[in-house]
């Protein structure tokens, strides 16, 4: 297997044609190239990862992330803000939202995490049909949504 660097423009133009949570970038670019050779050999083809969730074999779905409850335990404040990040976790400036209960204010309306991710990250030239909106925000210190659920996981 090698590995090989690309830039933010075209991982982002990978991600939008991948099957979210099923397939690597390898599966996407086999696919998108139609390579019908097998995989390496530690890894299934799309076609057996969905007939595996769709027989309900394969990861179990984490539990969402709750922003209410991560301010209950002192994670997060009620009004703070959140900064949204790229794939890469670099933070994209101008797309500042803020905690209001389970969700996040952002230009004076009310959005679910992933909701306001796509819908940001689209602005900025990626596209995807699935986003993982705690994975894009952040706090002032750099952690992510997702991070800290993890933390909450773990501790409570």
């Amino acid at each position: 297997m090698r590995n090989i660097e690309i830039d933010d423009e075209v991982f982002g133009y990978l991600q939008s044609k991948a099957i979210p949570f099923v397939e690597t970038p390898n599966l996407t670019l086999r696919r998108l190239f139609s390579l019908n050779g097998k995989p390496a050999k530690s890894e299934k083809t799309s076609s057996q990862i969905i007939q595996n969730q769709r027989l309900g074999r394969g990861r179990k779905k984490q539990a969402k992330t709750d922003l209410f409850k991560l301010v209950q335990v002192g994670l997060l404040q009620e009004g703070q803000t959140l900064y949204l990040l790229d794939y890469q976790g670099k933070r994209i400036a101008g797309y500042d939202s803020i905690i209001s209960g389970k969700n996040l204010l952002w230009n004076n309306e009310l959005y679910s995490m992933s909701e306001l991710a796509k819908e940001c990250l689209k602005k900025e030239g990626f596209s995807s049909e699935s986003v993982r909106g705690p994975a894009h925000w952040s706090n002032a210190d750099g952690i992510s949504v997702k991070e800290l659920w993890e933390q909450y996981l773990k501790t409570y």
